[in-house]
């Protein structure tokens, strides 16, 4: 997987700041930035995320963010709008999500995605946890990111061959698959419906690809599935060794 520069600018930080998880965003802003930062709460319209006031009369950078998104989504939105000053942006940044310039838009999205989940960090995690809804849980505790990017990180990173739908009866929210796993309508009229809690059943992709498949009911009554193969690809980072010779 190539990573963006955006991704490795992120985890320098990282490495040279070694934050406590959940990241507190606030005291990232006050690490990159050299002024005092005061996060403000507004009644934005919905493409509005989050936005940042700065000029060099003021004393202090206020982060503006949109009450009416869910908290998580605040959390990516300040960051993303971090990344921009740190990444020194120039050209068409915009608070308006479709206005922006597309490429400096995923800059800062990786940016923000490296700064919330760091590689290396939910690598270790997958090491410990192999099943997805037990990682699932343990990002989503951990990090405080949404379910939608725990389970984009986790196909992102290549922690399991598969796929991650969130669905209810009406309406499919999201899905993310790699290669050869995408699930549609009919599949998921098929997949067993749930009361409560998680369900692990044994099923094939249409390419006969031996899969397991975990089903689990939130008390919205939304379900996440996730079908992975049974012998999900290596996560484990290969790092070069070094020598040392007299």
């Amino acid at each position: 997987m190539t990573e963006s520069n955006a991704t490795i600018e992120a985890r320098l930080l990282v490495n040279a700041l070694k934050p406590k998880y959940p990241l507190e965003v606030t005291w990232l802003a006050n690490q990159i930035l050299d002024k005092p930062v005061i996060l403000d709460e507004q009644d934005f319209p919905m493409n509005i995320c989050a936005m940042i006031l700065d000029k060099p009369i003021y004393t202090s950078v206020h982060i503006c963010v949109n009450l009416n998104r869910p908290h998580t989504s605040r959390r990516f939105g300040v960051i993303h709008e971090l990344a921009h000053l740190y990444l020194g942006h120039k050209g068409n940044i915009s608070f308006i999500e479709e206005e922006e310039d597309p490429v400096l838009h995923t800059e800062a999205d990786d940016f923000s995605t490296e700064m919330l989940t760091p590689k290396h960090s939910i690598l270790m995690l997958a090491h410990r946890y192999h099943e997805p809804m037990v990682l699932i849980h343990k990002i989503l505790r951990g990090y405080d990111v949404s379910l939608e990017m725990t389970c984009r990180r986790i196909l992102e990173l290549e922690i399991f061959n598969g796929t991650f739908t969130c669905f209810n009866e009406n309406d499919t929210f999201f899905s993310y698959s790699t290669h050869g796993f995408e699930l549609n309508t009919e599949n998921i009229n098929y997949i067993p419906k749930i009361n409560k809690g998680c369900l692990i059943t044994r099923k094939e992709t249409i390419h006969g690809v031996p899969v397991n498949c975990y089903i689990k009911r939130f008390i919205s009554g939304n379900f996440l599935i996730a079908l992975v193969e049974e012998s999900p690809k290596p996560f484990i980072e290969k790092r070069p060794i070094f020598i040392l010779r007299a």
